[in-house]
C-alpha cells in the first residue's frame, strides 16, 4: 500500500529543510520526497502539515540490560571503583527485575524518538526479547576475558551464540575494552566478526586509567583485575595508547569505538582504519568528565561521530532528546544541524542501517514534532527544552500510536 504524508517541514539530513511538501511511502520504504503537495488526496493520505518530520534517532550505544540499576550507583572517585560497585549489583539483579527495566528503558527511548538501536548484551538469553522491542537494531554480544588461556573457549562460545541466534536478530560482537579482553581473544573475535559478517564494537580510550594501564601497566585497573583474580600474569605491557594498541593487533579496521575521550594524537590512525565513534553526552556529564571526545576535530577530518545513551548505571535517563541538549551544551563548537546528523544519519551509517536520512530507497523510520508556529530555524526544534517526547513515530513505514 502506498501512503502519502503531508508535512509542514522536513529535515532530510541530506540538505536544507523542506517546507509544505509530501512524502510517499510504500512497503516500509521511502519512494519519493516532493517539495510540494499533490492536490489529489486518497484514503491513504496522512495530514501532518502542522509537523516537522525527520529521520528517527539512532541510539548507537546502550546497555538496556542495566536499566534497572537506575539511581543505584553514583560516580566514584575513579573509574575502577565505579566498576567495582557495578559488578555485584548487576550480578544480584533478578531476571524479572532486569526484564522490567529493559521494557521501561525501551519505552523511554521510543517516546523520545529512538527508532534505531545498538545495544550491548552480556547475556545471550536477552537477545530475543530485546530484538522484539520494535527498534531497528543490532545487538552486540559483550565479551570479557583478559586471561589468554581462556580465549579459545570464550571464542567458541561466542561462535555458538552467533550460529544459534542468526535467524533471530542482527548480531555484532563487542570485546568490552582493551583492558578487559586479551590480545588473543581480540584476534579471535575479530576473525569471527569477519567470518560471520558482524560489526565489531568496543569501549575505547574512555578514561586516563585505561591509558595508564596500556602504556605503563599500572593503576587502578590492574588492581581491579588482580582483586577479581582475572589478571594474566604473563601479560606484556603494550606501552601504547589504546587506539595504537588495537591497531597493532589488526582489529581497529571498521571498529565502532565508543567514548574515545583520550585520542588526541591518534585521530589520523582512527581515520585510516575507517573506524566510527560514538559519543555519549549525558554519561560523560554524569561522570563529571572534562576530558571528552574531540568531536569538532573528528568531524573536520572526516571521522563519523554518532550519539548514544550508554546505560542507567551512568546516566539519569534514556531520553534521547535530553542527549541532544547535553551534546549541544558539551560541544559548543558543533552546530545543531551537525548534532542532529550525528543522532540520525551518522549513527545509521556506522551501524549499517538503511535509514537515518529521508530520500528515495531509505527505510521509512520517521519521527515528528507538532509545531504551533514557524520557528526561526527548523534545526532548533528538537532542542527546545519543553520537548520530552516526539508527537509522531514510525518504524519501517508502520506508525506507532
Amino acid at each position: 500500500m502506498v501512503l502519502k504524508i503531508k508535512f509542514g517541514a522536513l529535515l532530510t539530513m541530506c540538505g536544507e529543510p523542506l517546507e509544505n511538501g509530501e512524502l510517499v511511502i510504500e512497503d516500509g520504504e521511502i519512494l519519493e520526497v516532493f517539495a510540494k503537495v499533490d492536490s489529489a488526496e486518497t484514503e491513504e493520505t496522512l495530514d501532518l502539515s502542522d509537523y516537522l518530520l525527520m529521520p528517527g534517532f539512532v541510539n548507537a550505544h546502550s546497555h538496556l540490560g542495566l536499566t534497572a540499576l537506575a539511581k543505584r550507583i553514583s560516580p566514584s572517585r575513579n573509574f575502577a571503583e565505579w566498576i567495582r560497585e557495578l559488578i555485584p549489583l548487576n550480578s544480584a539483579m533478578k531476571d524479572e527485575e532486569r526484564m522490567q527495566g529493559i521494557g521501561v528503558g525501551a519505552d523511554e527511548m521510543m517516546s523520545s524518538g529512538v527508532t534505531g538501536l545498538a545495544d550491548y548484551v552480556a547475556d545471550s538469553t536477552l537477545l530475543n526479547p530485546i530484538s522484539r522491542l520494535g527498534f531497528r537494531n543490532v545487538l552486540f554480544l559483550e565479551v570479557i576475558g583478559f586471561q589468554s588461556e581462556k580465549a579459545e573457549t570464550i571464542a567458541r562460545e561466542v561462535e555458538r551464540i552467533l550460529i544459534d541466534n542468526s535467524s533471530i536478530c542482527s548480531l555484532g560482537i563487542a570485546p568490552h575494552a582493551p583492558y578487559s579482553v586479551s590480545a588473543k581473544l581480540w584476534g579471535r573475535l575479530n576473525e569471527l566478526a569477519r567470518e560471520y559478517d558482524c560489526p565489531l564494537s568496543s569501549h575505547l580510550a574512555e578514561v586516563d586509567e585505561e591509558v595508564a594501564f596500556l602504556d605503563e601497566g599500572k593503576g587502578p585497573l590492574v588492581d581491579l583485575l588482580k582483586d577479581r583474580e582475572v589478571f594474566d600474569a604473563n601479560w606484556q605491557v603494550p606501552a601504547m595508547t589504546p587506539v595504537r594498541y588495537l591497531n597493532s593487533l589488526g582489529v581497529l579496521n571498521g571498529l565502532i569505538a565508543v567514548h574515545c575521550n583520550y585520542i588526541e594524537d591518534d585521530m589520523e590512525v582512527l581515520k585510516a582504519a575507517g573506524a566510527g565513534v560514538v559519543f555519549c553526552p549525558k554519561s560523560t556529564h554524569w561522570f563529571g568528565r572534562t576530558h571528552i571526545l574531540p568531536a569538532r576535530k573528528m568531524l573536520d577530518i572526516g571521522i563519523p561521530v554518532a550519539l548514544g545513551t550508554d546505560s542507567m548505571s551512568s546516566n539519569d535517563s534514556l531520553n534521547f532528546l535530553e542527549e541532544l541538549r547535553m551534546a549541544d551544551k558539551l560541544l559548543p563548537d558543533v552546530s545543531r544541524k551537525e548534532i542532529l546528523i550525528m543522532a540520525t544519519r551518522s549513527g545509521a551509517e556506522i551501524l549499517g542501517f538503511p535509514c537515518g536520512k529521508i530520500e528515495s530507497g531509505q527505510k521509512a523510520d520517521i519521527i515528528g514534532f507538532r509545531i504551533n508556529s514557524k520557528p526561526n530555524n527548523w534545526w532548533d526544534v528538537p532542542f527546545e527544552p519543553q520537548r520530552q517526547k516526539v508527537d509522531f513515530y514510525m518504524v519501517n513505514g508502520k506508525v506507532k500510536n
